[in-house]
């Protein structure tokens, strides 16, 4: 009986705890719930942590009440600790689809012209009415239209607009490329489409990839050229492995594809008067290009007058062939732009208003000293050529001009243009004129000045025209500034155009091109990672008791090491003393020895120690000594002795002062 009443007793105290167990863990699991609402509610929102998200548990543990009611109370006073780590991990899903990137990158509409405006104001001052009170009175008499159907018109005329535009170029969306803080004045793409080289008149040059950039739109490298030398020219081989880049130094430079310098080109002697005699330009260079055909032939043209063609194999020793740019006179002409020939003939436009070709067939006979056909009087003498391009075909090319100018010439006929296009303000000496895929249409760039904040007083303008009919096909504006340098590949059916605000613009349509920017922009940008915060701003951590291999040299600037520095005569660049400064410092001076020759040992033993007393004489004192002697007993000069004539000195303290006389006419 005993015993089972025991047993009974134990039973129902053990029940006891249980359910005192069991409603402390609920009243710490409500007090946790809460908690973990009253954190997510400070957030700025709940992120969403998908369908595989796992968001971890505390194991269940063998614990006393007190200890669990511990944890949880101090879990509820350590907010600000829990706020600081994500609530979930797992893969988070983008925030923004490629639709709405696309959204996002899409060109504006155009705006209303000013002639438009003033078509307008006189319409309405023919009625009496004010321009806004017009349109206000348009407003009241139209009737009311739903917003949805209001955004649809205005869509439907954005469309209107880009549909037309795209029927000549990818337009319709816009991606900026940014990096640069002047003007872009060169732009190049490998063939692939995959790389994008930049050069800038911040003298630097940039390098995009494709395939490796996201939506950040950020360079993988940048590097100078040379310093303080504005890039001129970049253009990439026809393999894509290497570039060329011409600045405003005498000497091109060759870069690998990851933009490590190969090889720098030969520097010409610029106190050589025939430029045919010097191994490289002795002027600035004004571009550089690739030959379409040979990946190991290259040309450069300077405005010493000359275009010099290059073997890359043998760039730093000497050029292959000079070819000279006369005028008509037979003088010096400056080449400003250069190009190749599908061929390898030579094409080249100079400051006469001249565009010279030279067959690639004569030249390599030795026909190098004058141009074997010439446009005389294409553009006006004196205005800087800006771009000459040729056609896949070979035989339409573009000529610009800082005239203001675009000229399409037939090389064939060099007597006369074929169309020029005038009222293209151009400003900058590396504006571009380029071809489209196919070669079915051809645009240029137009300049506008800047006022003194630095904004652009007006649009820079894109113009694009046809090649078959030789007439506009449209024009795009660039509100920032103007339009520089261009090109269109064809691979990825995207134009880019580097314009003076610094930035590389690149256009495209989403239903007609393919990888380049469109590529980049569909990868999201890395997010910044919390962890690292501040890491980067602690600098160096200094561990005295770390290995000597680990060891880091501090900066020695201690007046102890700078008293060593000063004595040290290689660090401090001492001038040498001479003997007796040397002698009384107790240094070493020039001409002392340490060890002697048999002839300083015999003289040394023969003067004694009172012979070193040569060191601390005059010379000019042991010299006079001998003067009344040689004037007595003359050795070189005695038969002179009879026939010298007597010097004879004023030495009356009256003297006549000489004035000079003014000089008259």
């Amino acid at each position: 009986f005993i015993c089972s009443t025991m047993r009974r007793e134990e039973e129902s105290s053990e029940d006891e705890d249980e359910e005192e167990m069991k409603a402390l863990r609920d009243s710490a699991r409500d007090r946790g719930n809460k908690f973990e609402g009253s954190a997510r509610s400070n957030l700025d929102g709940p992120p969403d942590l998908g369908d595989d998200a796992f968001v971890p548990r505390s194991k269940p543990s063998r614990m006393t009440v007190s200890e669990e009611l511990d944890e949880t109370e101090e879990a509820a006073v350590n907010d600000d600790l829990r706020l600081s780590f994500p609530i979930g991990f797992g893969k988070m899903k983008n925030t923004q689809s490629l639709e709405q990137v696309h959204a996002s990158t899409r060109r504006p509409g155009p705006k209303e012209s000013t002639l438009e405006k003033m078509v307008k104001e006189a319409e309405a001052a023919s009625k009496g009415l004010d321009l806004n009170q017009s349109s206000a009175a348009g407003e009241e008499s139209a009737p009311a239209e739903p917003n949805d159907e209001s955004e649809d018109e205005s869509g439907d005329e954005d469309d209107s607009y880009v549909k037309k535009i795209t029927d000549c170029i990818p337009c319709s969306h816009e991606a900026v490329l940014k990096g640069h803080t002047r003007a872009v004045s060169a732009l190049s793409l490998d063939p692939a489409g995959a790389r994008l080289i930049s050069g800038s008149y911040d003298c630097s040059v940039r390098l995009w990839d494709f395939n490796g950039m996201d939506a950040s739109l950020k360079s993988f490298r940048e590097f100078t050229p040379w310093e303080g030398q504005q890039v001129k020219s970049l253009h990439y081989s026809i393999t894509g492995d290497k570039f060329i880049c011409a600045t405003m130094k005498n000497q091109a430079t060759i870069y690998t594809r990851d933009a490590v310098k190969e090889v720098e080109f030969a520097k010409g002697d610029m106190y050589v008067h025939d430029m045919g005699q010097t191994k490289g330009h002795v002027a600035a260079l004004a571009c550089a290009r690739w030959h379409p055909q040979d990946r190991a032939l290259c040309l450069t043209a300077a405005i010493d007058g000359t275009v010099r063609l290059w073997d890359v194999t043998m760039c730093d020793k000497k050029q292959v062939t000079v070819l000279k740019a006369k005028n008509t006179r037979g003088q010096k002409a400056i080449p400003h732009a250069a190009a190749y020939r599908p061929n390898g003939d030579v094409i080249a436009a100079c400051d006469d208003g001249t565009i010279k070709l030279w067959d690639s067939k004569a030249v390599a006979r030795g026909s190098t000293q004058r141009a074997h056909a010439e446009a005389v009087g294409a553009h006006t003498p004196g205005a800087e050529a800006t771009c000459v391009a040729v056609a896949g075909d070979g035989f339409t090319l573009l000529s610009r001009s800082r005239d203001d100018t675009l000229k399409v010439w037939d090389l064939r006929k060099l007597k006369s243009a074929l169309a020029a296009f005038g009222g293209l303000d151009n400003f900058f000496d590396t504006t571009a004129a380029v071809f489209g895929p196919g070669d079915e249409y051809f645009m240029t760039g137009t300049s506008v000045r800047r006022a003194k904040d630095g904004s652009a007083q007006g649009a820079g303008r894109l113009h694009v025209y046809r090649r078959a009919t030789l007439e506009a096909a449209g024009e795009l504006d660039f509100p920032s500034g103007s339009a520089v340098s261009a090109l269109w590949h064809p691979r990825l059916n995207q134009v880019f155009v580097g314009g003076s605000d610094a930035g590389v613009h690149g256009l495209y349509d989403p239903r007609v091109s393919e990888n380049g920017v469109v590529r980049s922009l569909g990868r999201q940008a890395k997010r910044a990672d919390f962890t690292n915060a501040g890491i980067s701003q602690v600098g160096l951590i200094y561990a005295p008791h770390a290995l000597p291999m680990f060891r880091e040299d501090k900066a020695r600037t201690t007046a102890k090491q700078k008293r060593k520095d000063r004595a040290d005569p290689v660090k401090s660049s001492r001038p040498d003393l001479g003997p007796v400064a040397a002698m009384q410092k107790g240094l070493a001076y020039p001409g002392m020895q340490t060890s002697r020759s048999f002839a300083q040992h015999l003289f040394k033993e023969a003067v004694g120690p009172a012979g070193q007393d040569y060191l601390n004489q005059d010379p000019r004192e042991e010299l006079l000594k001998y003067a009344e002697d040689a004037a007595k007993n003359p050795t070189f000069t005695a038969i002179y002795r009879e026939t010298q004539p007597e010097t004879v000195f004023d030495l009356s303290e009256e003297r006549t002062e000489k004035r000079a006389k003014p000089y008259s006419w």
